[in-house]
């Protein structure tokens, strides 16, 4: 553990630091509540030992700050006093402290007391690596709730709420919104040709393609379902939104991904449809239909083509 001293007497500090070397813990030493006090901003000690009588802050005033500003971050405090009476007692455990020991130090006294302390300490660690295990957990359920465990992007359930905020400030700002439907063409005969297996390892490339053409920190690619991706770029024109697409579709060609089951192209290939609200949709799915119905058509047209709606 590391222990605070906190007295302004140098005899106890030598004589506190001397007990609590011997069991082998880390010592500081403070010769005022106020010291304390801001030691206590940027530093979290095991346990503290507090002196009572001091100038200036004394011990109750020093540790009633001192929980001020850990608040939940609660570690032992040990009060040291000659003042032993029942209202003393009662002031100090009022004030945050956990125990009280009498001066003169009897050194025996204080090292079981400290030791007594060190099942805190155990359970304080216990506890601590309890919590940092539940947030790893909790990043891993929220990050399997918004983001595709295959390819890595942003999934529906993400693109639903982002598309629903972004519509909403595009609407209030007066600004585009520009949303992008992309399908891998053909890949179920892809994967009815090569094996499920190097269906996902596909589906991984591509989304890392599309992942890749993403530069401003709005935009958001995501995995819409099965072989289908999408984009919300937001602040983003029709024209904007169209050489985009066209950038995205390219780099997905660019892979020379072989695909034989393919009518349009040796290689896997993308078709994208690209619609954009300029104030005349009511909502974020309206754009989506939009994009959907030029996804459409990019497929009638002959696929591995970008068209607008």
């Amino acid at each position: 553990m590391q222990v605070l001293i906190v007295d302004d007497s140098k005899v106890i500090r030598m004589l506190v630091a001397e007990c609590i070397s011997e069991l082998k813990h880390e010592v500081m030493h403070m010769e005022s509540g106020a010291h304390a006090v801001e030691y206590i901003k940027t530093h979290s000690p095991d346990l503290i030992m507090m002196d009572v009588e001091m100038p200036g802050i004394n011990g109750f005033e020093a540790t009633r700050k001192i929980r001020i500003i850990k608040g939940d971050d609660w570690f032992p405090i040990i009060f040291l006093s000659t003042k032993i009476d029942e209202k003393s007692y009662e002031e100090g455990i009022l004030a945050g402290g956990d125990a009280y020991l009498a001066k003169p130090i009897e050194p025996l006294r204080l090292q079981l007391q400290i030791k007594a302390m060190e099942r805190i300490y155990i359970m304080r660690q216990k506890l601590k690596a309890a919590q940092e295990d539940l947030l790893v957990v909790n990043e891993k359920y929220r990050r399997l709730s918004l983001f595709d465990e295959l390819t890595g992007l942003a999934n529906r359930r993400n693109f639903d709420k982002t598309l629903d905020r972004e519509f909403k400030l595009a609407k209030r700002d007066k600004k585009p919104l520009s949303v992008v439907l992309c399908d891998i063409d053909f890949f179920k005969i892809y994967n009815d040709k090569y094996g499920h297996q190097v269906g996902d390892a596909c589906l991984a490339k591509v989304a890392q393609a599309l992942a890749n053409s993403v530069s401003r920190p709005t935009d958001l690619a995501c995995r819409y379902g099965g072989e289908e991706f999408t984009f919300i770029l937001p602040n983003t024109d029709l024209e904007g939104a169209q050489k985009f697409s066209e950038k995205v579709r390219q780099a997905v060609s660019d892979l020379h991904i072989t695909h034989e089951g393919s009518t349009v192209s040796p290689y896997v290939s993308l078709s994208l449809g690209v619609a954009t609200y300029n104030g005349q949709f009511s909502n974020g799915e309206e754009i989506t239909k939009q994009a959907d119905d030029a996804l459409y058509q990019a497929k009638d047209k002959g696929r591995n083509r970008v068209e607008i709606s």
